[in-house]
């Protein structure tokens, strides 16, 4: 047992200083997606509930689109298909400029427009379950749109919200994983480096497996600790 824990140890003999620099890795993909997906869930959903019907029909597209394929796959495309349709594109017009795209922000991409397909759903359903008679009575004391949107609609979306993001959160913190394929060093793509240096594929994926748990833990704590801010001023009855 003492033998397999030293592999965790840090310096020349161990893991662990690369399963850690993994695991930065994999939070920083996680943190630097999180408001960006954000974003375009808020902006999904607008397009969905607009009038316009070019507008609702792209967006109702898109999510019926990212929704449905496997999120391995849209990483894929981004990574390299998307990369060969840029510079088919710019070599039409700029001989001899090519684009690339770095593993970290294909990934960023990727998970943006998965997470954003399912949380444009959340974001759509808790404007609904607010209900449009809030936004009419702020019309009702001549309060601007935009002011009635972020200090009366927007606060109660998040009530609602907030254990479906919760969930979202989870998935994309998972998903990271799936960057290793694209050669980001990350937690997942450090434990098969290990695993296949020291022949102990139980062990690091136990470990790894631990790191997720723990990751959960965390991500459901902070999600109470938000969830009694957000409710704190709440009187029932």
């Amino acid at each position: 047992m003492f033998e397999l824990l030293s592999l965790l140890s840090f310096g020349d003999k161990g893991w662990g200083d690369e399963l850690l620099k993994g695991l930065g890795v994999t939070l920083a993909l996680a943190f630097a997606t999180l408001p960006f997906a954000l974003l375009f869930s808020f902006l999904v959903a607008w397009a969905k509930e607009t009038p316009n019907k070019f507008f609702r029909t792209t967006a109702l597209t898109y999510t019926t689109v990212f929704r449905s394929l496997p999120e391995i796959l849209t990483l894929i495309i981004i990574y390299y298909q998307l990369q060969a349709v840029f510079n088919s594109f710019t070599s039409a017009f700029l001989p001899g400029f090519s684009v690339s795209i770095s593993p970290f922000v294909a990934g960023m991409i990727a998970l943006t427009l998965v997470f954003s397909a399912l949380g444009s759903e959340v974001v759509r359903a808790a404007y609904n379950a607010v209900g449009k008679g809030q936004m009419e009575a702020a019309y009702s004391v001549s309060l601007p749109r935009r002011k009635a949107f972020f200090y009366i609609i927007l606060p109660q979306m998040w009530q609602h919200m907030l254990p479906a993001f919760g969930n979202l959160w989870l998935i994309l913190l998972k998903d990271t994983s799936l960057v290793s394929i694209i050669a980001l060093s990350d937690i997942m793509r450090y434990t098969n480096m290990a695993i296949a240096t020291t022949k102990e594929p139980f062990f690091f994926y136990s470990v790894l497996a631990m790191v997720y748990v723990v990751l959960a833990l965390l991500s459901g704590k902070g999600q109470m600790l938000m969830e009694r801010r957000l409710n704190k001023n709440i009187v029932v009855g």
